[in-house]
């Protein structure tokens, strides 16, 4: 347990908002445990109601079973599994989950926690519509996915999750309707997404540049908006977007040159 949490914090340093409670469970046979997570990222209620107190209140944990029974048996969260990586336990801390180490272990549990304050959704700032929904993307790339998914109720529409930045280690999203978008467009935005070799990637804009067409046209090649309705459409004519975490603008390719002159209202009338 010792080593576990030297090596956690040997990779955190000393940041404040890290997080290492300790407690002991079972009523007889007596687990240490240490749960680990960040201030911040996670949802408290979670972390208390469906981690802390069920570990806490289950007597029937033993130290030759720990992780099991846990994983098994004391934890209602939906999301837990075993992980022995380092590089994939430290992965999911920053993102927002928690970890669990057991005395005696060579593993700990990796805990669906992701929570902390994000900004709610609210009608964008820009591309302003009067007769269409008054959302827009927020800075979440799970919630932006989702409310693309609230517009497409189709098995088909795909997304492949990648990270890109050895620094930021920002989660990027390509979203596309298989049978529809074409196949060598996608096998070529593919490559080049996996060419993408950066310390930081803060904004899609990051991405626009590295994948972009290097065309003498005047006009962008790629096309960004805030609103899903605008992606959901654009997608459903055979282009792709690529969403970025931390940003609420989406990209769009390929652009047509008429695009620039649409309104959102186009989509309406």
């Amino acid at each position: 347990m010792a080593k576990n949490i030297a090596e956690t914090k040997k990779e955190v340093g000393s940041s404040s908002d890290v997080i290492i409670r300790e407690i002991k469970i079972g009523e007889q046979d007596h687990v240490h445990l240490a749960v680990i997570y960040i201030a911040g990222l996670v949802d408290n209620n979670t972390i208390h109601e469906s981690l802390i107190d069920p570990l806490v209140q289950d007597e029937s944990i033993q130290n030759t079973h720990a992780i099991q029974q846990i994983l098994e048996k004391t934890l209602p969260l939906g999301g837990v599994k075993a992980e022995k990586s380092w590089d994939k336990l430290f992965s999911e801390l920053m993102l927002g989950n928690t970890l669990v180490f057991a005395d005696g272990y060579d593993e700990a549990l990796i805990c669906s926690t992701q929570g902390g304050e994000q900004r709610s959704i609210q009608e964008p700032s820009t591309q302003v519509s009067f007769r269409g929904p008054r959302q827009g993307f927020t800075e979440s790339l799970q919630t932006n996915i989702s409310m693309i998914r609230r517009y497409i109720k189709n098995p088909n529409l795909w997304v492949e999750k990648m990270k890109k930045g050895s620094v930021t280690n920002t989660d990027i999203a390509l979203m596309y309707i298989q049978g529809i978008c074409d196949e060598k467009v996608l096998k070529e935005v593919k490559q080049r997404l996996e060419k993408i070799d950066i310390d930081s990637i803060l904004e899609s804009g990051y991405i626009e540049q590295l994948i972009e067409d290097e065309t003498f046209t005047t006009f962008p090649t790629m096309y960004h908006t805030e609103r899903p309705d605008v992606v959901a459409g654009n997608l459903l004519e055979g282009r792709f977007a690529i969403i970025v975490d931390g940003t609420p603008f989406v990209l769009i390719a390929p652009a047509l040159f008429v695009q620039f002159f649409q309104s959102v209202e186009d989509y309406y009338s």
